[in-house]
This record gives structure tokens, C-alpha cells and sequence, in this order.
């Protein structure tokens, strides 16, 4: 008898515009797991059923400890997906979970149903069909943490609340700070700006697959020998705009935003246990 647990997943690919999705339902065998046995990401990305352990002794203290490990696991691989945005350019992210079905020893033991009504848009929609899913998913799979993502999940939770805003310049003004706030706790110094995010992102841009941007900083009382990165200096143009333009006027892109998101993974990564 199948046991399983379906999360939906909001924010990859119900978003207008430029989708994601997989010629065919992603299904991966999963070893060594204390309750998993196989994973299946539906072709559209919007639900992933986590098949369980037969045999096992499910109380409604053992389901309810399975669904939060779930929470964390399905969360670190989201958190997989943003760092993998190169693979998917110009697909907006803002990925949520919840928890739709519980289905354990023949019975539906969900509490309640969801039912969202998702709004209808007349934006041009645009979907790239990934053929080689099980390689994608598994990439995310790979790099699943469920101690680590558990360990910082405050930290995790606020980069999932930015990704949700809908104006991408103060949405993109926010994830810059709290990049910047992430990488004065990782060099421990409260006094630490602009210069310390440039040389964090120059070190570990690579680990996402991005390429660094590198040109003569464009912030107020720089020095002639600083620099700045594409990130920091698209902040720079909104946060210091000129006489010719307004902050509303500068473009951020999708992709801008992603990348973004990728390198402040890391930066929460890197983050010493505890923190």
C-alpha cells in the first residue's frame, strides 16, 4: 500500500510570463532516507509527492514529524532551484510550499483541502520545456540539506518572503541589503559595506555559474582604484540615481533578481551553525 505525502509548490512556474516546465512527470529513487523511498516532481512543477516507507509505525506524532522534516527538505530544494537559475533564464522565481495531501495506510489523513484560484493573465506566456528533467531535478536533489536549511531557516524564510514582492526594484533593493547584512555577520564586522559584498561576490559568484562584471565604482566617494560588480553597481544606479533618470526608470531584470537570489544562498550557507 502506497504511502505519500503531495506538497504544491507556488512561484515557479504559475508566474506570468516566461515558464518552466518538464516534458514528463521527474521521478528519482531515494536510498538511506529514514522515510523517503521516491520523489516524483510533477511535469508542471507544481506538486512534488514524496512516496514513504511501508512497515513503518505511523502515529499521528510520527506523521506530524515526517510532514515537518518534508517542510525542510522540500525548502532545501528550493533553495537547490534558485542557485540553479542559469539553467532557466529569465523564468521569474518566488518559489512557496504548502502541504496539500497526506495519504498514509489507505487513508486521506489530510485535515483540510486547498483550493487556490489562481488569477488569470493576459501577459504573453512563454514555456521552456526542460527534456532532461531527471538531470535537473536530481542537481537539486544533490545538494539537499535538510540540517543545514533547518539550522537556518530564519534566514532562509526571509529571502523567500523578498523573492514574494512584486516591485522588482525595491525587491531588488531589499535582497542587496540583506546580502550586505549576511556578509557583515560572515566577516563579523558591523562597519563592513559596499566593498566587502563586491569581494564576497567576486570569490563566489562561480558556485552559482555566474560570470563576474567587473567596473570602476560608480558609488558616492569611491576611489579611483574601486570596483564594483554588475550587482552592486544596478544598485548603485537605482540607489544614486542621476539628473537624466529615476530609480522607477532604471530596468532590473528577472534574471538580475535570480542571480541575486543564488549568491545570497551561498552567503547563508557559509554562515557558521547557530547564526
Amino acid at each position: 500500500m502506497d504511502n505519500y505525502i503531495v506538497f504544491e509548490i507556488h512561484g515557479v512556474s504559475d508566474n506570468p510570463g516566461r515558464k518552466i516546465a518538464f516534458s514528463k512527470d521527474s521521478e528519482h529513487e531515494i536510498s538511506n532516507d529514514e522515510y523517503i523511498t521516491k520523489i516524483t516532481v510533477s511535469k508542471d512543477i507544481k506538486s512534488v509527492t514524496f512516496h514513504l516507507k511501508n512497515g513503518l509505525d505511523y502515529s499521528d506524532e510520527l506523521i506530524s514529524n515526517i510532514i515537518k522534516y518534508l517542510y525542510d527538505y522540500l525548502g532545501s530544494m528550493m533553495i537547490a532551484l534558485l542557485k540553479k537559475s542559469s539553467s532557466y533564464i529569465s523564468v521569474q522565481l518566488k518559489p512557496t510550499i504548502r502541504l496539500q495531501q497526506v495519504f498514509i495506510n489507505g487513508a486521506n489523513k489530510t485535515d483540510t483541502e486547498i483550493f487556490d484560484r489562481l488569477s488569470l493573465h493576459d501577459e504573453l506566456e512563454i514555456t521552456m520545456v526542460c527534456h532532461e528533467e531527471s538531470k535537473l531535478v536530481n542537481s537539486w536533489l544533490q545538494e539537499v540539506d535538510t540540517t543545514g536549511y533547518k539550522d537556518k531557516k530564519d534566514k532562509y524564510d526571509i529571502l523567500f518572503l523578498l523573492l514574494q514582492g512584486n516591485n522588482i526594484v525595491q525587491k531588488y533593493m531589499a535582497m542587496y541589503a540583506f546580502l550586505m547584512s549576511l556578509v557583515r555577520e560572515l566577516n563579523s564586522s558591523p562597519n563592513e559595506g559596499q566593498k566587502q559584498v563586491v569581494q564576497y561576490i567576486k570569490d563566489n559568484c562561480s558556485r552559482v555559474g555566474i560570470s563576474i562584471n567587473l567596473s570602476p565604482s560608480t558609488r558616492p566617494g569611491a576611489k579611483p582604484t574601486d570596483l564594483e560588480d554588475q550587482f552592486t553597481l544596478l544598485r548603485n544606479k537605482i540607489g544614486h540615481p542621476t539628473i537624466d533618470s529615476t530609480a522607477d526608470s532604471i530596468n532590473v531584470s528577472i534574471n538580475a533578481v535570480n542571480e541575486l537570489a543564488s549568491i545570497i544562498c551561498c552567503a547563508i550557507e557559509d554562515l557558521p551553525a547557530g547564526c
